[in-house]
This record gives structure tokens, C-alpha cells and sequence, in this order.
């Protein structure tokens, strides 16, 4: 069986381990491989239902900006628990062969917008200009790599699921 190495710091709250990085040598994820497995079906609703519990409990608190939006589909929930930070957001845009995608406005200053605004999406749905929205998804979608691409499809999502006028005037 394959290994991966995992890494990541516990945060400080007063642990034996706070402030620590831990690595460790894990199973490698093979999706093929996951989904044949006896309970992966169980593992992942159980997943998915803690992720919406989490979703529903944020909605009632009023934290992380989180709403009905967030729930009205199983891309849209899934989204809200798959986070892309806006720098993983800028890094894939670096890599895009932007000779890909058609422009119908000059290209140089689309690339720029595209460029600018779309690692917000990393924080906020309400963050790129809703008159452009489906017209930038159209251009994730054209330099989007052929097959598994996570930060297109989370960006897709976050730029076609439907958004709330009062999250646009919440966001200002």
C-alpha cells in the first residue's frame, strides 16, 4: 500500500502538542480504490452530514457568513466545505493557458479581473461583480484542465450558485 506524508501544526490552545508540527506517514487516497472499500459509502454520508450539521449550526449562530445559499445544493454544501485559499486560487490562475479561453473584451484586461477577483472567492461568493459572474465561469470552465481540477470546479460553484441581493449589500 502506498504512503503519503501528512504535516500540519496543532494549534496552541493549551495542549500537550499546541504549537507542534506533527508529521506522519498515512495511507495514500486512491479514489478507485476508496470507493470499493466496505463502509466508504458510510464514511463519506456521515461526512457529508456532519459537514451540514456544521453548515445549519453556522447559519443559526450567524458566523463565517454562512447561509441558505450554502445549502441548496450538494455542490454547494460541498463547496462551502472544500476552502481553496486565495493563494492556492492565485497559484492555479498562473498556471492556466489563458490561450484557451475566448475574450470578448480585450484579453490583457479580462486576465487582470479574472486575476484580481476571483481568489476573492476564496472568502466570499458575493465577492466577484454578479453581472460577470457567469461570463468568468464560462472562462474557468474553457481553461480548466481536462478531467479532475478542484479549484475549477470550486470556482464554477461559487460563481453559478445562485446569490442573495441582501449578501451582495451585507458584503459592503
Amino acid at each position: 500500500m502506498d504512503k503519503k506524508q501528512i504535516r500540519f501544526t496543532i494549534r496552541n490552545k493549551g495542549g500537550k502538542l499546541g504549537g507542534q508540527t506533527i508529521k506522519h506517514d498515512v495511507p495514500a487516497f486512491d479514489w478507485e480504490t476508496f470507493k470499493n472499500l466496505p463502509n466508504a459509502e458510510t464514511f463519506v454520508k456521515k461526512s457529508y452530514f456532519a459537514a451540514a450539521q456544521r453548515i445549519v449550526r453556522e447559519i443559526h449562530e450567524g458566523k463565517n457568513s454562512t447561509d441558505e445559499d450554502h445549502l441548496q445544493s450538494v455542490d454547494s454544501l460541498i463547496t462551502r466545505s472544500v476552502k481553496f485559499t486565495q493563494k492556492e486560487i492565485k497559484d492555479w490562475l498562473k498556471s492556466r493557458d489563458w490561450e484557451q479561453a475566448h475574450f470578448k473584451v480585450d484579453k490583457n484586461k479580462a486576465i487582470e479581473l479574472m486575476e484580481t477577483n476571483l481568489p476573492l472567492l476564496a472568502n466570499s461568493k458575493s465577492s466577484f461583480p454578479e453581472q460577470l459572474r457567469n461570463r468568468a465561469a464560462e472562462i474557468v470552465a474553457e481553461i480548466a484542465d481536462t478531467g479532475a481540477d478542484p479549484i475549477a470546479d470550486y470556482l464554477w460553484v461559487m460563481l453559478t450558485q445562485e446569490i442573495k441581493k441582501d449578501d451582495l449589500l451585507e458584503s459592503l
